[in-house]
């Protein structure tokens, strides 16, 4: 017997492979197994209330909708005009603020919009427009501004006196009456925001050049 021909036998080449492709082929290893898990993590989502949706269920028509508008909802819609117009008042009310003549059209038109939609809010609530409230006495360009914002701020608090009566009564509105004054609502909101956007930025440019001279 040759040296190390005992070592040569115990390597066994044939059954190592044979060995190795089964370990391949074993349970949990290949496609098939890997496909089973896969579809058992699916169902373990669906049962936990996930859903997935696939290219061909968008294909088939828009999502089911989310709940329609609350009162709840309405009225976070009016808080949040509330804020933007109490931020407005304060930054009209910069010294030495100065508009350009462009900016003065923009923030005139927008707030003009915004009363207006939420006048027509209003009124799908039942709600007689509030009297405007006095004007202020500053006078001049900034003063009428103010009292766009006086308005609004009448009219918004009209909004949610209305709103937090209906919800207390346990009152209901009629669905399309919901969305009416939600869709109203949400284009007065965007013109207060646009116009709170603008003059926040313009009040912030006088700042920096104030900052810059001194």
């Amino acid at each position: 017997m040759r040296p190390g021909s005992d070592d040569v036998s115990k390597l066994d080449p044939l059954r190592r492979i044979g060995e190795e492709q089964k370990s391949m082929n074993a349970p949990g290893k290949g496609f098939e197994s890997y496909m089973e898990k896969a579809e058992g993590q699916q169902g373990a989502q669906q049962s936990a209330g996930t859903t997935s949706v696939s290219p061909f269920d968008l294909a088939q028509g828009p999502p089911t909708l989310a709940a329609g508008p609350t009162f709840d909802s309405l009225l976070h819609q009016v808080k949040s005009s509330q804020l933007m117009l109490g931020d407005m008042n304060n930054e009209l009310n910069t010294k030495n603020l100065k508009l350009r003549q462009s900016q003065r059209y923009l923030l005139r038109s927008k707030l003009q919009n915004a009363n207006g939609y939420l006048r027509a809010a209003n009124a799908k609530m039942g709600i007689e427009a509030p009297p405007p409230p006095p004007s202020n006495s500053r006078g001049g360009l900034m003063g009428k501004f103010l009292d766009y914002i006086g308005e609004g701020q009448a009219n918004l608090a009209a909004a949610q006196d209305q709103l937090m009566n209906l919800k207390g009564k346990g009152d209901t509105l009629k669905p399309t009456d919901f969305i009416a004054i939600q869709l109203k609502l949400a284009h007065a909101q965007q013109e207060i925001e646009y116009a709170s956007i603008m003059l926040s930025k313009t009040v912030d440019d006088m700042k920096t050049l104030m900052n810059i001279q001194l």
